[in-house]
């Protein structure tokens, strides 16, 4: 639903700035429900979708990180991703998810993958995605799938990187992740953050999507609420 505010003079920078934290704040707390993230891509959203979940519930919390009294200031969140697109005919092991970032308010920094460790995926932060449509957008950090130099044949990896097509759209399905980080502990005053509400911010990279300039899509939450950028 459109707000319209009540305002009729010629906006300051100031004044836009404000309103925009406000529009946000107001999308934030009509979000306070939200159980998993269907993800589709800005170019192609009926052939580049995902669906990234917390781990167990919508309620799910972030982990502190703490020795007795001691708080580190650091939360742990896991999350699931799907990638739920359609195999393409000519190439079933494609499209692929080979990237997933995510914009938190503020600048933050100290984030850290925690799982999976196995060589497959790296965590980069302060990073630009550039969304169709839209332009840049600066994500806090952004898990990297590692690119598979082995060929076999007509020059293809053997073994695709990112994550398989094909998969359900259902809760604790597809890969997870683990990251530690400053995670802000509310996201809406006076409440607890929760996984689902981080995963608002989520932006998911495609590769491989049939018929897309280089193969490559980019997909958000597919939501009305989902402002971009999502923190102004």
């Amino acid at each position: 639903m459109r707000t319209t505010l009540p305002v009729d003079t010629t906006p300051t920078p100031h004044r836009r700035r404000t309103w925009m934290i406000w529009l946000c704040s107001i999308c934030l707390a009509s979000l306070t429900s939200v159980s998993a993230h269907v993800v589709r891509g800005l170019v192609s959203p009926g052939l580049a979708t995902a669906f990234v979940s917390s781990p167990s519930a919508g309620t799910d919390a972030l982990v502190r990180v703490a020795w007795g009294t001691q708080d580190t200031g650091l939360r742990v969140a896991c999350f699931y991703v799907a990638n739920t697109s359609v195999p393409r005919p000519d190439r079933t092991e494609w499209p692929r998810v080979t990237a997933v970032g995510f914009e938190l308010p503020g600048t933050l920094s100290g984030f850290s993958l925690v799982a999976p460790l196995d060589g497959d995926w790296e965590l980069i932060e302060d990073t630009q995605a550039f969304l169709p449509g839209h332009g840049a957008v600066t994500l806090d950090f952004a898990l990297v799938a590692h690119e598979n130099s082995r060929r076999g044949k007509h020059g293809r990896p053997d073994d695709p990187h990112g994550i398989p097509p094909g998969q359900l759209a259902a809760r604790g399905n597809g890969t997870r992740f683990c990251v530690s980080g400053p995670f802000p502990d509310e996201l809406i005053a006076g409440q607890a953050t929760t996984i689902e509400q981080i995963l608002n911010g989520v932006v998911v990279g495609f590769h491989g999507v049939d018929g897309n300039r280089h193969g490559i899509d980019v997909g958000v939450w597919d939501n009305a609420a989902r402002i971009i950028p999502l923190f102004p």
